[in-house]
């Protein structure tokens, strides 16, 4: 009897972590009905694309991945979704995508498969409540994965386009999260990754400002998980007893990645984003002040409008005096819609990407001075991957990217270590037997 030819998948993902977690919701789907993840578009039955927007370059890397994805494989079926397919599906269909799945349709996303429609895009933009009902179960061996736990936002920061693409800000309740955070942890997986939109701004939609600190302390306490992280957090949420939550548990990782935007109050007050710099230099001493170990990241945008030099100069002196470990740089990126796009003094491209540049060349010097401070230190890294030289790769607790030799661990292993050498890009380090 011959055995049936099973499907097969390839998803490519861009943009945040929150598609990353739906990325893994559509496999898990696709799997249930013996679907198997190939590593490229070239073997793939089905491809599907998990956009962006939140810039333009992002929006064109999706339009790209969906061309390439049929140049590589022009008899397959091509679904794009995520938010670039939510603000302009038909740019998605130009591209040669054969169908068009909404952000709100991704967790029926095997009845979308079944039916004659090429476009399917409910009104994500009126939605109230959690609807995900998508158990993430299995994960192909996962050690690490996410645990998504907040949707949409309803801050409409004056650059930003999401709150058009993924609706009202909307919390999944304390005790499904933990439901979910149980499932994840019989299936195996060592550290979880509290994620959502705006995760900062979890519970908001029930008027509880302090929900966020009590989901930590509540997922800290479950039996078995080893190691808590969380994904971007606004700062506006980081509070003294959230500080204290993340120090007070050893399996909540001391790693903080906090979109600053910028490090002027007038930029950020243009932005409305509701903090100052002295809130944010706050946030930094306090949490050093409670540990030594802290990995902490930021995002900050580059060329808004209205930033003058001197703007400029103010937020990469807060950067370099607070010794953040590490930057994401984004060059400003109108987007439509927003109220950005109607500010006045704008500033160009040419010198916005200059100024990106600039702030590129710091994050790597910023990173190797924290690579350079964890020398000669022990800790604890996952092996996430395999490298193509002699090495195996994962992350510390603190968020530094640690290189081991292969010949000494295996994928998934959770390895103590003691750090010998740093560069800007990687930790190398032996494992203590």
């Amino acid at each position: 009897m011959d055995t049936p030819t099973r499907r097969r998948v390839h998803v490519t993902t861009l943009g945040c972590r929150l598609n990353q977690y739906d990325s893994e919701m559509l496999l898990t789907q696709l799997r249930s009905e013996g679907y198997v993840e190939t590593p490229s578009a070239r073997e793939a039955d089905l491809v599907v694309v998990n956009t962006c927007a939140v810039t333009e370059t992002a929006e064109r890397k999706g339009r790209a991945a969906i061309r390439a994805a049929l140049r590589q494989n022009p008899q397959t079926e091509v679904v794009a979704t995520g938010c670039h397919a939510e603000r302009a599906p038909e740019a998605l269909l130009k591209s040669g995508a054969s169908r068009i799945l909404g952000n709100r349709e991704k967790e029926q996303f095997l009845e979308f498969l079944n039916l004659d429609e090429s476009i399917q895009i409910g009104g994500i933009h009126t939605a109230t409540g959690w609807t995900d009902g998508t158990r993430i179960a299995g994960l192909g061996g996962r050690v690490r994965t996410f645990l998504k736990v907040q949707d949409g936002c309803s801050q409409h920061c004056t650059y930003c386009i999401v709150p058009q693409l993924r609706g009202a800000g909307r919390s999944l309740p304390i005790f499904d999260a933990l439901e979910r955070a149980r499932v994840l942890i019989d299936c195996g997986v060592q550290e979880i990754v509290v994620t959502g939109v705006a995760l900062g701004t979890y519970g908001f939609d029930w008027n509880e400002r302090d929900a966020l600190p009590q989901l930590l302390e509540a997922l800290a306490e479950l039996p078995g998980l080893r190691r808590l992280r969380l994904s971007s957090v606004e700062p506006w949420a980081v509070s003294e007893r959230f500080l204290k939550t993340m120090a007070a548990h050893e399996n909540i990782c001391p790693h903080l990645h906090l979109p600053f935007q910028s490090g002027s109050d007038a930029v950020l007050r243009r932005m409305n984003r509701r903090y100052t710099v002295r809130q944010l230099r706050q946030i930094v001493e306090t949490a050093r002040g409670l540990r030594d170990d802290w990995g902490i990241g930021a995002d900050v945008i580059t060329g808004f409008p209205g930033e003058t030099p001197e703007n400029f100069a103010q937020t990469r002196n807060l950067l370099t005096e607070l010794e953040i470990s590490y930057l994401h740089v984004f060059p400003f990126s109108a987007r439509p819609g927003t109220a950005a796009t109607r500010l006045p003094d704008g500033v160009t491209q040419t010198e916005s990407a200059r100024r990106a540049d600039k702030l590129r060349e710091l994050s790597r010097a910023l990173r190797g001075r924290f690579h350079d401070r964890q020398v000669g230190r022990e800790g604890e890294v996952i092996a996430e991957r395999r490298g193509a030289g002699k090495y195996l790769y994962g992350h510390a607790r603190n968020y530094a990217d640690v290189a081991i030799p292969r010949d000494r661990v295996e994928a998934g292993q959770v390895i103590h270590f003691r750090v010998e050498r740093a560069d800007a890009d990687f930790l190398y380090a032996q494992p203590i037997v």
